[in-house]
Formats: C-alpha cells, structure tokens, sequence
C-alpha cells in the first residue's frame, strides 16, 4: 500500500503572481487617477487667480486711467505664476458718452495659454 499525501488547502506560486499581478495593475490605475486629479487641481487654481486678478484689474480700470498692457505676478501654490493683464477702453459713439472696458488675464500652465476675458460698460 502507496500512500501519497495531497494537500489541496493553500496557496500555489502560479495563484500568487497572478494575485500580485492584478493587484499591481489595480493599484497602477489608482495612481494614475490621483495624478490626473491634482494636475486639474493645480490648473483651477491657476485659473480662479485669473479671474480674481481680472475683476481687480476690472476694479482699477472704471476708477482710474490706465495703461493699456501689464504683468503681474501672483503666488500660487508655494510659487509665483505671471499672468499677462491688457486693458482696452472702446468708445461706443459719437453721441453716446459711454465705453467698453475689457480685462483680458492670459497665462501659460503646461505648456497651453489660456486667456480669461471680462467686459463692462462705462458713463464717461
């Protein structure tokens, strides 16, 4: 009589690479969703200074004269960010005394330029 002794609880080599593998992949996806979260993170933050420097430079325009191209820098982040700020005043007729005052913010994130522009009427 032959005895042979089987075990078939546990875990084999082949189950465990196999585990270790999809496990990696999963884990390989979750960091990659982080990145993408904080790189959109940083661009909203970088376009909310924008808009907060074009309604401040909107601000100035209606009070003061002004020259019609700056730059300004801001911190964002632990770092400073430029943004290029152009002034425009547009009459809109001989008869009527009142201008368009446009605030045009660009800056340049990852290699993109965007721009945010805003827009307002005023009695001169």
């Amino acid at each position: 009589m032959t005895a042979s002794l089987k075990s078939s609880s546990g875990f084999t080599l082949i189950e465990m690479v196999m585990a270790m593998l999809v496990l990696s992949v999963g884990l390989l996806g979750l960091l990659q969703s982080i990145q993408v979260a904080l790189r959109h993170e940083q661009g909203n933050k970088v376009r909310e200074e924008a808009v907060l420097l074009a309604e401040e430079q909107m601000n100035v325009l209606r009070l003061n004269p002004f020259d019609t191209h700056t730059t300004a820098t801001r911190m964002i982040g632990g770092g400073l960010k430029k943004f290029s700020v152009v002034r425009t005043t547009r009459s809109l007729g001989e008869t009527t005394s009142t201008s368009q005052l446009t605030v045009s913010v660009s800056w340049q994130f990852r290699n993109l330029t965007t721009t945010h522009q805003i827009s307002t009427f005023k009695k001169i």
